[in-house]
């Protein structure tokens, strides 16, 4: 990355004020572009805000894999299911489904491994240049991302991820009783059997602050912030123009980084992408002055994460299709309250303070949409992250401010085109 600074006439807008929109527009303000930040809501404040605050690393195994593919008929019928199609939505979500099937291929799984690796491997560094660069080291520690698991059953069916990760170098440890226990000693030691370790790992227990603060950041450089609505972008000779609720602006360069309302100005660009949401929920409960976790901590055969947040511990599941529009439905996230208080027993004297839905723009592929537009050179894309979306916004917004500068390419950014699908 080019931090030279020095200041570059190029107008660039950034659609998005998430932690993918912030990061990339601290790359592209570091670099001296004119860079306008445009969203309707607050910085940060978005899908951002309610993740478990992991920046993986060794998150090289997509959302699609075999196991996950024969399981689809239980997400459609089972209610209370950790992952859940709502039957409203089935053929609105049909088309996306059938790539999502696709993906899960052995073959397909393995060549989309490879393509996450040199983004999640290089994760940790860009968050570090970029915070580095916003006084922003503070927000992210190395604590490492634990996963642990109450049967040899459930640790079996990891078979398929260890290899992945052994396959592209991943640094993790399997982790007995005693082990996990010296890492969280909190947790009821009848809860698990084995553990997952990746000690290099990145933890923030804020997110949205450190959002905010790539964000500020780039203010310091010359960026400014727009709160208005965008409802249309559109090519012109020589330029872009961004309409809002409010008025038309015209700049250079165009970065469409609105997570899961992207795909309506792909659309209006004349790109084509396969984008769902897959809303998912958080609880969060309230600080008791007791310290109960040091890094997030994955329950994957209940599909949940509990994460020591600034606020309280938050406990972070589900996966479900049902469009942006639907009300939110946390019946399923409240049932896994006595879960949470019988494996973290502390969590007994807090209470729920906050109810959460995001909504996680997935692609089926599990591959984010990070380049230019084939129709227009001007346009660049940086959506799709799905559950990577804090582990992968500063490296996005690396490569991001590499196109818009013309820089040859660290590696082959081929998979992450939008004119894939």
């Amino acid at each position: 990355m080019n931090t030279a600074e020095t200041k570059n006439p190029r107008s660039i807008a950034v659609v998005g004020a998430g932690i993918v929109g912030a990061a990339t527009a601290l790359a592209l303000a570091a670099e001296g572009y004119a860079v306008t930040v445009i969203d309707r809501g607050e910085v940060g404040a978005g899908t951002s805000s309610g993740n478990a605050g992991g920046i993986v690393e060794g998150a090289v195994t997509p959302t699609a894999t075999p196991d996950v593919i024969r399981s689809i008929p239980a997400y459609i019928f089972d209610r209370n299911g950790a992952a859940v199609l709502r039957p409203a939505y089935v053929l609105q979500a049909l088309p996306w489904l059938v790539r999502f099937i696709a993906a899960g291929r052995p073959a397909r799984v393995a060549s989309i491994a490879a393509a996450l690796h040199p983004l999640v491997s290089n994760a940790m560094r860009a968050h570090r240049t970029l915070a580095g660069l916003s006084n922003a080291l503070d927000f992210i520690r190395t604590v490492g991302w634990l996963k642990v698991y109450g049967s040899e059953a459930g640790f079996s069916k990891t078979a398929f991820e260890r290899e992945l990760m052994t396959r592209h170098g991943v640094d993790f440890s399997i982790l007995n009783a005693g082990e996990v226990a010296d890492l969280e000693p909190n947790l009821n030691k009848d809860a698990y059997t084995r553990g997952i370790f990746q000690p290099q790992s990145g933890f923030v227990n804020y997110p949205m602050g450190l959002a905010q603060a790539y964000f500020e950041g780039s203010l310091r450089r010359g960026a400014q912030y727009v709160q208005e609505n965008v409802q249309e972008i559109r090519v012109n000779d020589g330029g872009i123009s961004v309409r809002t609720d409010q008025t038309i602006r015209r700049f250079d360069s165009v970065v469409v980084a609105t997570g899961a309302w992207s795909k309506q100005f792909a659309r209006q660009l004349g790109d084509r992408v396969s984008l769902d949401t897959e809303r998912g929920y958080h609880l969060s409960l309230g600080l008791t002055g007791t310290h109960l976790l040091s890094r997030p901590v994955g329950f994957p055969e209940r599909d949940c994460v509990l994460s020591p947040m600034h606020d309280g511990i938050s406990v972070v599941s589900g996966d479900e299709l049902a469009g942006l529009d639907a009300p939110p439905d946390y019946r399923r996230i409240r049932a896994l309250l006595p879960f949470v208080n019988s494996v973290l027993p502390g969590t007994r004297f807090q209470t729920v303070q906050r109810e959460w839905m995001g909504h996680r723009p997935s692609t089926p592929d599990s591959l984010p949409v990070i380049g230019r537009s084939p129709r227009c050179h001007r346009v660049f894309y940086a959506f799709g992250h799905g559950h990577l979306g804090l582990t992968l916004s500063a490296i996005t917004g690396q490569l991001i401010a590499g196109m818009v500068g013309g820089r040859a390419d660290p590696f082959d950014l081929t998979p992450y085109r939008i004119d894939r699908f």
